[in-house]
C-alpha cells in the first residue's frame, strides 16, 4: 500500500512554490522528469536515460539555488549547502543497483525520494530563504487559505481553513491591548489545533490509513513547536512575533498539509 501511495503522489502543484520564478520552474522540472519514469515504465533503457538526466538536473538546480542564496547573503547558506550535498549522495545511492531491480521498484524508490526528501526540502528548507527576502507585509499577505490546500474531506478542509483564520486574527490588533490580544488568539489557535489533529487522526483511523502512527508523531511535533513558540512570546518584540508566527504557519502547518495530509488523497485513490 505504501508503494501505491508514493507512485500516485508525484505531480507538481503550484502550492509548492517558494516565490522565486526560476527556482520554482526548476523544482517543477524535477517533478516532470520523475513523472517520466512512470510514463516509460516498459522501457528500461529509456528509464535509465531519464534517471541520469534527473540526477544531473537536480545537482544543477542545487548549484543554481546556492548561487542565489549567496547573492542575497542568506544566513543559513552553509547549512543549506550541506543539505544539498547530503541529498545528492542519497539520490545517487538509491539508483546504484538499478540493473538488479524491477522497473516498479525503481519507480517507487525514486518517487518516494522526490516526494519525501526533495519536496520536504522545498517546503521546509527552501521556504526559509523565501521568508528571508520577504517583508512582513508580503509574508502576511501569503497567510491565507487557497483551494490548493484541500485534501477533499469537508470537515478536515474546513478545520484547516479555520486555523488560517485564527492565525490571521492574531495579526489584526484592536489597538487596546496588543499583547493580550496575541496571547488570547494564540491560546485559541493552540486549542483548535489540538482538536483538529484529534479529528484528523480519527478520520485516518476510519479509512485504515497505513501511515497513521507516523502522522500522529508529526502532529505531536507541531504541537511541541507551538509550545516552544508560545514560551518565547513574552521576550519578543511585536514585529519579531509576527514574522515568527507567519513562519510557523507556513513552515509547519501549510507544509504539513501539503506534504503529509495530501498523502491521504493518494491513499484513497488506491482503495
Amino acid at each position: 500500500m505504501e508503494k501505491q501511495i508514493y507512485l500516485n503522489s508525484i505531480d507538481w502543484d503550484k502550492a509548492y512554490s517558494v516565490g522565486h520564478e526560476r527556482i520554482d520552474n526548476e523544482h517543477k522540472r524535477i517533478f516532470e522528469l520523475t513523472a517520466e519514469v512512470q510514463k516509460y515504465k516498459n522501457d528500461i533503457e529509456k528509464i535509465k536515460k531519464i534517471i541520469k538526466e534527473l540526477i544531473l538536473y537536480t545537482k544543477t538546480h542545487f548549484f543554481n539555488e546556492e548561487n542565489y542564496m549567496k547573492s542575497i547573503n542568506y544566513d543559513l547558506y552553509e547549512e543549506h549547502k550541506k543539505e544539498h550535498k547530503k541529498l545528492n549522495k542519497e539520490f545517487t545511492s538509491i539508483v546504484k543497483d538499478i540493473n538488479n531491480e524491477s522497473i516498479e521498484d525503481i519507480a517507487f524508490k525514486i518517487n518516494k525520494f522526490i516526494y519525501t526528501k526533495i519536496l520536504q526540502h522545498i517546503l521546509l528548507d527552501d521556504k526559509q530563504f523565501h521568508h528571508f527576502r520577504k517583508t512582513r507585509e508580503e509574508l502576511k499577505h501569503s497567510l491565507k487559505w487557497i483551494a490548493n490546500y484541500k485534501v477533499n474531506d469537508k470537515l478536515i478542509d474546513s478545520e484547516h481553513k479555520e486555523l488560517f483564520e485564527i492565525a490571521t486574527d492574531a495579526l489584526n490588533y484592536d489597538n487596546s491591548d496588543i499583547k493580550q490580544h496575541i496571547k488570547t488568539t494564540l491560546a485559541k489557535l493552540y486549542k483548535y489545533m489540538q482538536t483538529h489533529f484529534e479529528h484528523e487522526e480519527n478520520f485516518m483511523a476510519n479509512i485504515k490509513y497505513p501511515l497513521l502512527e507516523e502522522h500522529k508523531i508529526l502532529h505531536q511535533k507541531i504541537i511541541d513547536q507551538m509550545n516552544d513558540f508560545i514560551k518565547t512570546l513574552t521576550k519578543m518584540k511585536i514585529i519579531d512575533f509576527e514574522k515568527k508566527l507567519l513562519e510557523y504557519m507556513d513552515i509547519w502547518l501549510i507544509s504539513h498539509i501539503l506534504f503529509e495530509d495530501r498523502k491521504i488523497i493518494y491513499y484513497l485513490k488506491t482503495k
